[in-house]
């Protein structure tokens, strides 16, 4: 079976940040689906849509990993299930 998750990602801009949260992806054994960036005032903001297939990883590892690269590199980054992700943002 297959997860996909959301991951956010907000904090003072810098060279390389979306390739190390990438990377940090990958190394969990989940895969970059989508991805949208942007800068506005030196603030860099990411939306990242992540999958994985259940026993490769799960949500609770590649949270803590994705966590502590945004600790390493500064920014404030949130894992959730994509189910609860479009319930919180349905209209």
């Amino acid at each position: 079976m297959r997860t996909t998750v959301i991951v956010t990602a907000l904090g003072p801009d810098s060279h390389g940040l979306l390739a190390q949260v990438a990377t940090t992806v990958a190394e969990q054994n989940a895969n970059v689906d989508d991805v949208s960036q942007t800068v506005s005032n030196g603030m860099f903001t990411m939306i990242m849509f992540v999958s994985f297939d259940q026993g490769e990883t799960t949500i609770a590892e590649l949270k803590d990993a994705l966590e502590a690269t945004g600790e390493r590199i500064g920014l404030q980054i949130h894992v959730q299930h994509e189910n609860i992700f479009k319930f919180m943002h349905r209209i």
